[in-house]
């Protein structure tokens, strides 16, 4: 079936990315899965930091085969991993085997189908590059709150055993299943936009030519050092306000909802603004953001609002570089290899996925985390300031 439709094309997108976005609510499964299988939380997070390795590292494959099949073939493939590999982790009776399933399987598809909906939205609404991107990426952010809720109504009140646990996301795999299968049949390119993009342009540079570019390694390495706070924030969200601010664990639960909602308005705004006042001069201004907000968290006697604030100001950043950072890719390298290229670049989300556990449980207290990311954040402002201005 042939699409034509540039909103059919806005919902699919939307549903697929919602869907997927759920992995924004794993930290609500930390202490369940903890206590089921006899381990220490930090065993259960390592599945998020798994995903989000598996994540990035997909997008290197999906991004070729996008660019060969199209992003219809490319978003299948994706939602029938994702939706399967939640479906297995309902089996799971061991840390290793959530790993195989959730980080592994599951992660392994929300790559496949994230860069699909960012690339083919752009060619549809080419004038409003940065509020579609941003509008994509939120619907991402909205999935964490929506599905962390979904997720809380099927665990119930009562104690959580292997059986609630293997109930629950059997029926959140079915319900991805059908939300990226749906979404992703609708995403299919402009009918004309192979012919326009069969003879590229000057500015449009293979991914062989891109990793031989010095932009390429200071847009990674400023993406690593920008996405590590956030990913550190979100996976650990109920942790820290439990030890930070002696938050109950029901308060400290409802932290995952208000960070995913503050995340995706983070992301439209910073989308829309980049329109408007060029993505460089979005992106300094949220790493300053970043920066103030860990220094709070790292070295501010805490107080409930302060906290709150401090956390907000994280995730905003955080999802301010997820929104503008795919502009800088394409203004810098070309549109016409984009998803390849974002492949490349979007292994700093995974690396930093990677590094954040491992920051996590070399340092004392998360006071000492948050000073770490902070010097993160300010090596990557650096090297974002180094980078020519090349706006689209």
């Amino acid at each position: 079936m042939k699409i034509k439709n540039k909103w059919l094309v806005l919902l699919g997108a939307v549903a697929a990315q919602m869907s997927i976005g759920a992995l924004y609510s794993w930290s609500i499964f930390n202490a369940p899965f903890a206590e089921v299988f006899g381990v220490e939380k930090n065993a259960i997070y390592q599945t998020y930091a798994i995903a989000i390795f598996f994540f990035a590292f997909a997008t290197l494959l999906s991004g070729r085969i996008q660019i060969k099949k199209g992003p219809r073939f490319t978003a299948l493939i994706g939602g029938v991993l994702y939706s399967s590999g939640v479906f297995l982790s309902a089996f799971a009776t061991s840390p290793v085997m959530l790993y195989i399933t959730y980080g592994v399987i599951a992660g392994s598809g929300v790559g496949f189908v994230y860069v699909v909906p960012l690339a083919t939205l752009v060619k549809w609404f080419p004038k409003n590059k940065g509020a579609i991107t941003g509008l994509a990426v939120s619907a991402f952010a909205i999935g964490g709150l929506v599905f962390k809720k979904v997720a809380t109504a099927i665990l119930g009140d009562a104690a959580v055993t292997q059986e609630i646990l293997s109930s629950t996301f059997m029926t959140l795999g079915t319900i991805y299943a059908v939300l990226t299968l749906l979404g992703g049949y609708c995403l299919v390119n402009p009918e004309n936009f192979e012919a326009k993009a069969a003879g590229g342009s000057d500015d449009d540079l293979t991914p062989k030519q891109v990793v031989k570019t010095v932009a390429f390694y200071q847009v990674l390495l400023s993406y690593f050092f920008a996405v590590m706070p956030g990913l550190l924030i979100i996976g650990l969200a109920k942790d820290i306000g439990i030890e930070l601010v002696s938050l109950t664990p029901v308060v400290a639960g409802g932290i995952v909802g208000l960070l995913a909602l503050v995340n995706a308005g983070g992301r439209l705004a910073s989308g829309i603004l980049s329109d408007k006042l060029g993505g460089q001069n979005v992106l300094k201004g949220m790493y300053v953001l970043t920066i103030v907000s860990l220094a709070i968290l790292s070295f501010v006697p805490l107080n409930l609002p302060l906290f709150y604030l401090a956390m907000i100001g994280v995730v905003v950043g955080y999802g301010s570089f997820l929104a503008v950072f795919p502009g800088i890719i394409s203004s810098q390298f070309g549109a016409k290899y984009y998803s390849a290229n974002y492949g490349l670049v979007f292994q700093g989300y995974g690396i930093a996925g990677l590094v954040g556990p491992i920051i996590k449980n070399n340092t004392t207290s998360f006071e000492q985390t948050f000073l770490v990311a902070m010097v993160a954040a300010i090596v990557g402002c650096i090297i974002l300031f180094s980078l020519k201005k090349k706006e689209a």
